[in-house]
């Protein structure tokens, strides 16, 4: 006995490094779901801000409450957004 500790077996490092792949692939899954949820509701927000804002430079007497209900009938909510 040398002293020195076991090197592990090829097998064993090609087994991690398929676990460490597959779990940054999994991690990439998830990091481009939240990402695209994300830009969803991004763009719905900023559709309501614009139409909203058009609205009201269309209203004679400015309410932005009604503004913005019409933006909502006007933009489509995206599916996670409730």
């Amino acid at each position: 006995m040398t002293g020195e500790p076991l090197a592990p077996t090829g097998e064993t490092q090609r087994r991690r490094a398929v676990s460490t792949l597959l779990a940054a692939v999994r991690l990439a899954i998830f990091t481009m779901m939240v990402g695209t949820a994300a830009d969803a509701e991004d763009d719905y927000v900023a559709c309501l801000i614009d139409t909203a804002a058009k609205i009201m430079k269309s209203q004679v007497v400015k309410d932005p409450a009604a503004a913005l209900e019409k933006a909502a009938r006007i933009c489509k909510p995206p599916p996670q957004v409730t």
